[in-house]
């Protein structure tokens, strides 16, 4: 399954197993043919009504490129940092808690981005990347571009001692805490279907 998330809402493509039918306001998208796919996006953009858009495909990789083919790709990495004592790193921005990332830049490793991303944001070092977690894809406009950020994100082990945090404040980060796995499900009431799909996969 390929889930693209504008803001809360989502465009997915999946088999008829995968889709997601728990959601009563969910609508199955059959194109006809390969311009429909191509245009989808900014037509799911402009039709706010419609919360959930399932595209049904035998070949979802493909059927997911042809969705893709008009919108400027952005690379990015994250971290899901947990501490010796099991508690995670949360950051708090633009009203919302979220989890530290950024884009790559050129000629960078990604691994390399996810681990640059956590430190400047939290002001944090001594990080090891333990594993890839997921790949998540989000758009939005900006300077006239529809842009789909894909976020490659790493489970993250933090070997430091200290608890102490800066949070980038030329990011507009507020805050930057660690957070005990038992108070996790009332943060992420407050954040982004994204993140709530990389704990989803993450504490699997």
């Amino acid at each position: 399954m390929y889930n693209i998330f504008f803001d809360n809402r989502l465009l997915t493509v999946c088999d008829k197993l995968e889709q997601p039918l728990k959601d009563p306001s969910a609508v199955l998208y059959s194109p006809g043919s390969f311009p429909d796919l191509v245009d989808l996006p900014e037509l799911f953009y402009s039709t706010p009504n419609i919360n959930t858009l399932c595209v049904p495909s035998t070949n979802k990789e493909s059927a997911f490129k042809q969705l893709c083919t008009k919108l400027n790709h952005i690379n990015a990495g994250g971290g899901l940092v947990s501490n010796c004592r099991g508690e995670f790193l949360l950051i708090f921005r633009y009203g919302r808690w979220d989890l530290p990332k950024g884009t790559q830049e050129p000629g960078e490793d990604i691994r390399g981005a996810a681990l640059r991303e956590v430190e400047e944001e939290c002001g944090i070092g001594e990080l090891e990347i333990n594993s890839h977690i997921c790949d998540t894809y989000h758009t939005f406009k900006r300077d006239g571009l529809f842009n789909l950020k894909c976020t490659h994100w790493y489970r993250m082990q933090y070997k430091g001692e200290s608890n102490h945090t800066t949070p980038q404040a030329s990011e507009d980060i507020e805050q930057a805490i660690w957070v005990a796995p038992e108070e996790l499900p009332s943060y992420l009431k407050n954040t982004y279907p994204s993140i709530q799909e990389v704990f989803n996969v993450g504490l699997l």
